[in-house]
Parts: C-alpha cells; structure tokens; sequence
C-alpha cells in the first residue's frame, strides 16, 4: 500500500481495509503530534490562545488527508467526493470557533453549539458506518476499477 498516495491523491478509489487504515495513520499521527507537544486534543475557552492555535494548525494540517481519504472511499460507494462537505463545514465551523474561543466548554454550550456538536457527531457516525462498513461498487464505476481487483464478487 502506498502510504503517501493514500493519504495525498483523491482521485480514484480504496477499499474499507483502506479507509480504516487511512484513519488509523491519521489518528496515529494526531496523537504523537498533540501528545509531544502537549497540546490538549479538545481545548477549551480557557486555554491560552497559544494552545488553541496550536490546536487549529493540528487539525488543519490533518484536514486534507482526512478528506482525501473520506473521498476515495466515497467514490468506491460510487458517490460524488462533493458528499464529503456533509462532513468539512461543520467540522471547519467548530474548529474556527474553538480557535476563537467561542466553543469548546463543555460545562457552558450554547444551542448554537450544541448543535453543530451533536450534528457533526451524527453525519460523521452515518459516514463511519456507510464508509466503514458497507461494500463499495462492484467492478469498475465512473471514479476507477474495483480496488479489490478485477476478479471480486459483487
């Protein structure tokens, strides 16, 4: 498996093996980055605006392998890679107001918040399940061959 093509290209298609090491990697790597630098992975209001930009690069730095890899899966349900904004703009939302302090406190959300919390929470669990768990298309689709080979069952 190349590692870089994975997590870099959004063209063309990966299998569920794939998707869910993709995320590992991604998960993986946020955890040694935050950990070493000892930067909290929910930052709160409270903590200095240091902290919380810090927290901001992290995400931002891990965003584009995160929608790379959501799209080739997207693509091997054959849907559009466009479904993945479902998921980028309440996830970009939540992370400019936690920059800003303006979420993140656990103890004083707002309905605003709350919101945006409890909704990206459920459109990520729906593309977990449909991306993680479901077959892809059958043979070749409009975004490339089968990635579990020419000769796979439908």
């Amino acid at each position: 498996m190349d590692v870089t093509k994975l997590l870099i290209r959004p063209e063309g298609r990966i299998s569920r093996a794939s998707f869910w090491i993709g995320w590992l990697i991604i998960i993986a790597v946020e955890s040694v980055i935050r950990l070493t630098l000892g930067v909290p992975f929910v930052p709160t209001p409270s903590d200095a605006l240091s902290v919380r930009f810090l927290s901001f690069l992290i995400d931002l730095a891990l965003f584009y392998p995160w929608v790379v890899v959501t799209v080739k899966r997207l693509h091997d349900r054959n849907r559009s890679g466009e479904l993945v904004g479902w998921l980028v703009v309440p996830y970009s939302v939540l992370m400019v107001t936690n920059l800003l302090g303006m979420s993140g406190d656990p103890d004083h959300m707002g309905a605003v918040e709350s919101v945006l919390v409890i909704g990206t929470f459920a459109i990520t669990l729906a593309f977990m399940v449909d991306l993680g768990f479901r077959r892809g298309s059958a043979g070749d689709n409009p975004y490339g061959p089968d990635p579990r080979g020419p000769h796979a069952r439908a």
